[in-house]
């Protein structure tokens, strides 16, 4: 099986997606390969690769440029390829957006969040998945994200949500085409490293649940999802 991860990170230090790269080696047996779309390095076609795993990024979800005009055409040859994509907090939001109206670029299906979710989001699961197949019905994971999805574009579902979030994942119904605002991929060492840069800076004012990272994160979640997606 080969993976490619598209690594849409525009902050040096997360360049190469190093927590998607490990939970793809570390749930398969899988050849994980990483290009970099802020750097226009995406492949012509899906055709060679078996899975698709777009990572989070700081670029908003309502920039545009060049990089992200291709990143959007290459999830769309993707999915008419019928490839299991995975689309993660910034990836998820360019998957919506990639596969809404053209006459907009899918801009009005995403939005700034009336409530940044930094921290540990309980998701809870609206209508079964084969993504979270084995997981409880409402579980924790780290979040991480000032923008959201506002609407779905037509065939796409939501089957979970949290307390400020009402799409922290869909599908593309008959497709293993699927999106998640949620980072399942975080550890909590890296989970701390984020929360303490945002005490740092201030931003948001609102942290989730801060001091409990050692109570609620999981790593069965990020393998569970993750094995769920890579053998589909």
């Amino acid at each position: 099986m080969r993976v490619l991860i598209i690594d849409c990170n525009i902050d040096p230090d997360s360049w190469g997606s190093p927590d998607l790269r490990r939970m793809a080696r570390d749930c398969s047996s899988a050849t994980v390969f990483c290009q970099r779309a802020p750097q226009r390095d995406l492949p012509l076609s899906a055709s060679g690769f078996d899975k698709i795993i777009i990572s989070g990024s700081k670029t908003s979800a309502l920039d545009d440029a060049p990089w992200i005009s291709d990143l959007h055409q290459f999830m769309r040859k993707a999915v008419s390829e019928n490839k299991a994509v995975l689309g993660i907090c910034y990836g998820h939001q360019s998957l919506i957006r990639a596969l809404g109206p053209e006459h907009d670029q899918g801009k009005a299906l995403v939005r700034r969040a009336e409530r940044a979710e930094f921290g540990w989001s309980l998701i809870k699961t609206l209508h079964p998945s084969p993504l979270l197949a084995g997981l409880p019905e409402e579980f924790y994971s780290f979040s991480s994200h000032f923008d959201e999805a506002a609407e779905l574009p037509a065939g796409m579902k939501r089957f979970a949500c949290s307390e400020d979030c009402e799409i922290q994942a869909c599908q593309l119904e008959g497709h293993p085409v699927f999106g998640i605002q949620f980072h399942p991929e975080k550890d909590l060492p890296g989970a701390n490293r984020t929360l303490a840069y945002r005490k740092k800076v201030g931003k948001p004012e609102i942290l989730l649940r801060p001091e409990l990272g050692s109570k609620l994160y999981d790593p069965k979640v990020g393998e569970t999802l993750f094995r769920n997606f890579l053998t589909l």
